[in-house]
């Protein structure tokens, strides 16, 4: 998307819903640029009248000065307040709008991009896009009617002086649009690595434990310190075509002065303007300049934005794929049957599934096994559509998931995983998340169910507690347990059980296993595990390799068989079995 498309979006999308408040900041720059230029023709009849002998204009002068002074000081404020109020309300709503469409995109988008990367939207992009609206705003206008009245000024003033010095600033145009065009490519560049950056310090933070235990410290510290160099040197290189315009229009500036001085001088002898047409003259130069020097630099700016911009815009506009069909109605549910019917997946040109075919019915618990990339966890993205099959059909009670609301779908279904994923915010609100508008009676029931009850209110704030980031202040198993608690208060049809206990103590894993199992009973259970205790207490196994159904049966059906899952039993299950 072309720039001025970018700012015309921007203006249509997101500004000009604060038409009120630039009605107020409007005539506010406009009355700044007023006061500005009315300092020159105060100074050029305060000279001619001295030079007139008119003894009044120590009077009105000082006055005039002081009320042009307090004018524009209020003027000032009003310009600075609602400015950054406006901006401060524009870079909100482009927030919003990008998280909205992060959480309304297809799973696979969050899987494509590292969170430091998005996250950098959030604060690089949007800290360009709020200078350029606070600087770019006020100056568009302010510095426009400065320089426009200005310019009048001169013009009354004198106009041959006035055409040198267009002549004198026509000379900047030719270096100010090379300056523009090298800004774009270098804040394209400045802001990928901020993306990278991002990603490389939340790894690092992420991954404190094992950073410490492997003692990567200076592994990590290095590989920062590289990171920083990069930013560094681009944001160098940034800051030197930023600070380009500054010094061209300085010497253009300079010129158009001293050409004044040398023409005036010889009109002034030759009668042809008077001392105070050449002060006035240098006070609109002087009011000029700075306007013109500013609305130089908004080059580079409004080109620094626009980069910024199109990868804000480029975010909201991703298309999202997996929606709602056109009539689709919620799901009808009646028992929670299970079932894929030759149901084929790949990521892209990975093939993950192919040709799938399995029934589980309620009341049925189902372990999936195979090795890593056998296809497990695809199954548990198609069930809630977060993908969608690319051939075959996945049904719950004999409706394509496909053809109903993705609301109703994914209500039906309870989800605990091997990381438990809790939000910095109470153990109330954590377990309160599996059901909008639970009591605090069914809160509390859903702890007991989970085992969590007992331990929630022995500490400090009871339910009050808070959780900490992803959980930081509850131990994995009590993580776990607030987990489960919010899949029972969900109490949905559907289970879906990933790696649930594989991270777990031996006393934790007990305590969970009784609260699965009073979980489990009569839903529809799918459960990958890597457990032997986990696997044997399911009805079924289905062993899965390359993408493929291999064997299907029970623990020691599949055992006596002495295929894949016999395999994996004595590879991967050895040391719990022993």
């Amino acid at each position: 998307m072309k720039q001025p498309s970018l700012f015309g979006r921007l203006w249509r999308d997101f500004v000009s819903r604060y038409l009120g408040e630039i009605a107020v900041l409007t005539p506010a720059l406009a009355i700044v640029a007023a006061a500005g230029v009315s300092y020159a023709i105060i100074l050029k009849f305060t000279v001619d009248s001295l030079n007139a002998n008119e003894l009044n204009v120590i009077v009105w002068a000082p006055a005039a000065i002081l009320a042009a002074t307090g004018v524009r000081a209020i003027a000032l404020w009003v310009q600075a307040v609602v400015s950054q109020s406006i901006a401060l309300k524009v870079l909100r709503d482009l927030q919003g709008a990008m998280f909205a469409k992060l959480m309304d995109v297809d799973f696979a988008r969050h899987a494509r991009e590292e969170p430091g990367r998005l996250v950098s939207r959030f604060t690089n992009d949007i800290n360009i896009v709020s200078e350029a609206l606070v600087r770019g705003g006020q100056s568009m206008i302010r510095d426009t009617l400065t320089l426009l009245g200005a310019i009048g000024s001169m013009l009354w003033l004198d106009w041959v002086l006035t055409l040198v010095v267009f002549g004198a600033f026509a000379l900047a145009a030719g270096p100010l649009q090379g300056l523009s065009k090298r800004a774009v490519r270098q804040t394209h560049a400045a802001q990928e690595q901020m993306g990278s950056l991002s990603a490389l310090l939340l790894e690092s933070f992420g991954f404190a434990r094992a950073v410490k235990t492997y003692a990567l410290e200076e592994r990590e510290k290095d590989r920062a310190g590289a990171a920083f160099e990069a930013r560094r040197k681009l944001a160098t290189k940034l800051a030197y075509s930023r600070a380009g315009p500054v010094p061209v229009l300085e010497i253009v500036g300079g010129i158009a002065l001293a050409a004044v001085l040398w023409i005036a001088g010889w009109r002034i002898l030759n009668d042809f303007m008077t001392v105070g047409d050449l002060i006035g003259m240098i006070a609109a130069v002087g009011a000029a300049a700075p306007a013109a020097r500013t609305l130089g630099q908004l080059n580079t700016l409004a080109a620094e934005c626009s980069a910024a911009l199109a990868r804000i815009f480029g975010l909201i506009d991703e298309p999202v794929l997996i929606v709602d069909k056109p009539g689709a109605k919620p799901l009808a549910l009646s028992e929670g049957r299970v079932a894929f019917e030759n149901v084929s997946f790949a990521y892209g040109d990975a093939p993950a599934l192919n040709d799938v075919s399995f029934t589980v019915s309620p009341g049925e618990t189902v372990a999936f096994v195979g090795p890593s990339g056998a296809g497990k966890t695809t199954i548990f993205n198609l069930l809630p559509r977060l993908y969608d099959a690319t051939a075959g059909s996945v049904r719950i009670d004999g409706q394509d998931v496909r053809e109903a609301q993705i609301a109703s779908v994914r209500s039906a279904i309870s989800l605990v995983a091997q990381e438990a994923a809790l939000f910095n915010d109470t153990i109330r609100a954590n377990i309160a998340l599996g059901r909008a508008g639970a009591t605090q009676a069914d809160i509390e029931q859903a702890a007991r169910n989970a085992a969590a009850h007992d331990f929630i209110t022995a500490l400090p704030n009871g339910y009050d507690t808070i959780a900490g980031d992803r959980g930081s202040n509850l131990s994995g198993g009590e993580r776990q347990r607030i987990a489960l608690a919010r899949a029972f208060l969900r109490d949905a049809p559907i289970l879906l059980l990933d790696e649930a206990t594989s991270a777990l103590d031996a006393e934790s894993e007990a305590k969970i296993q009784e609260a699965l199992a009073r979980l489990s009973k009569g839903r529809t259970v799918l459960v990958i595990a890597h457990r032997l205790s986990t696997v044997r207490d399911a009805d079924r196994i289905i062993a899965l390799e390359n993408g493929r159904i291999a064997e299907t049966g029970t623990h020691d059906e599949l055992v006596v068989k002495g295929g894949l899952y016999a395999r994996l039993s004595r590879l991967q299950f050895q040391e719990a079995a022993e």
